[in-house]
């Protein structure tokens, strides 16, 4: 395959994706508008942010008059776990410059990382198919976040309130999920996260998310670990 060839793939493996993730902005873009913020504010934050979960959990905050101080933990709380997809992507070892560098720090959200990660998982890639991959995979999604959030700032007043355009957050983590459970470090991970966020549900500011995240990954960690240690002993 030529190099371009693999950023072609990229848009093309995350088209099904933008179903969900369209939903997903224009609620984004009402819940900023209904928190108070000026169509210029609510554009803004997804064009700087980008991560759905923490502004509406930052405008539901708002809305409810929380103070600026638990609006940012709030947000810091929720994006840490990018801070595990950027050390993941680092084990993937992907070609950045450091301007290139930025400009993925920017559009990598949760769509973007498993794409990259099951690709890179599957496929024998250079380093270089493999950044040209991520970046075409997050230039749609990039694109798609701007205008549902144009979308929902615009339209969000006109929009019936039984759609229930919140569902598709839901359905958006579903279809990253489901193709990811084909090895057993990332099935206990998501069975335990799971298990766990049942039980952490009602915790304030979404910090049974984080929680559930954070023992999930243990978990899974922890299973890859043993495994490793299971094989070591076999062949020794």
């Amino acid at each position: 395959m030529k190099p371009m060839s693999h950023f072609v793939q990229g848009n093309k493996d995350a088209m099904p994706l933008l179903l969900g993730l369209l939903p997903f902005a224009v609620l984004t873009g009402v819940s900023a508008i209904q928190a108070g913020m000026t169509p210029w504010v609510a554009q803004m934050s997804s064009l700087l942010l980008m991560s759905g979960a923490s502004q509406i959990a930052a405008a539901t905050l708002m809305t409810a008059g929380a103070a600026p101080f638990v609006v940012i933990a709030t947000h810091i709380a929720i994006n840490f776990r990018y801070a595990i997809y950027s050390a993941g992507l680092s084990q993937l070892k992907l070609c950045f410059t450091p301007m290139t560098k930025l400009a993925a720090a920017q559009v990598l959200i949760d769509q973007t990382y498993a794409l990259t990660f099951l690709r890179c998982q599957t496929q024998p890639l250079s380093a270089k198919e493999k950044t040209l991959y991520y970046f075409g995979t997050a230039l749609p999604m990039w694109l798609v976040w701007q205008v549902g959030t144009a979308l929902g700032i615009i339209a969000g007043p006109l929009i019936p309130t039984n759609w229930h355009l919140e569902f598709a957050i839901t359905l958006c983590f579903i279809s990253l999920l489901i193709p990811m459970l084909k090895n057993g470090p990332i099935v206990v991970a998501a069975t335990v996260a799971g298990v766990v966020s049942a039980f952490s549900y009602g915790w304030p500011y979404n910090l049974g998310f984080l929680f559930s995240m954070f023992v999930g990954v243990l978990a899974g960690g922890l299973y890859r670990k043993v495994r490793w240690s299971q094989r070591s002993e076999e062949l020794s």
